[in-house]
């Protein structure tokens, strides 16, 4: 207990060490709240498709490369992680072109397009970007006419849900 006759010296180590651990535990306490705080989602990002599904008509082997541009959007309030993007043949490619930044070439896995391991692009809320689609009707030889199907999948974290899939399908007749 302190007295009235106990060092004024005392009085004052004791006062400073009882402010500085207050104001060292608000300032723990303020860093955890601010670090969990800065975890939490930012809002949730939303994938939006200028259209998931087109027709290339007739497809000229002779003309070589098919391309179609399709605009992808954030329409969210959180950014747009594209993780990854894939076909469901060799002789179809994807490029996304957004934020300034050219992604690398993207095919079918297992055939030389898997793009490139750790590649992401972030699409900021309200920006849009490009995803610019190549069909080559030559890749399947000279007889490789008549319909074609083919797929084009945009893995994100569309709704803040990691590894969701978009898909944009597209057909074409390819001639000679």
């Amino acid at each position: 207990m302190i007295t009235n006759n106990t060092d004024p010296r005392i009085k004052v180590f004791l006062g400073v060490t009882v402010a500085v651990l207050v104001l060292g535990f608000a300032g723990i306490i303020w860093a955890i709240k601010s670090e969990s705080a800065g975890s939490e989602s930012k809002g949730t990002p939303r994938l939006v498709l200028e259209t998931d599904k087109f027709d290339f008509g007739e497809v000229s082997m002779a003309n070589g490369l098919a391309k179609k541009k399709v605009k992808i959007t954030n329409q969210g309030d959180g950014d747009l992680k594209i993780s990854r993007m894939q076909t469901s043949c060799m002789c179809t490619k994807v490029v996304l072109d957004a934020a300034g930044k050219r992604s690398p070439e993207f095919g079918m896995p297992g055939h030389g397009g898997g793009g490139s391991s750790g590649w992401s692009q972030v699409i900021k809320p309200g920006e849009s970007g490009e995803l610019e689609i190549i069909y080559d009707p030559n890749a399947h030889g000279p007889t490789g006419t008549g319909l074609i199907t083919r797929t084009i999948e945009i893995f994100s974290n569309d709704s803040g849900q990691d590894g969701t899939q978009s898909t944009i399908t597209f057909s074409g007749n390819v001639i000679k």
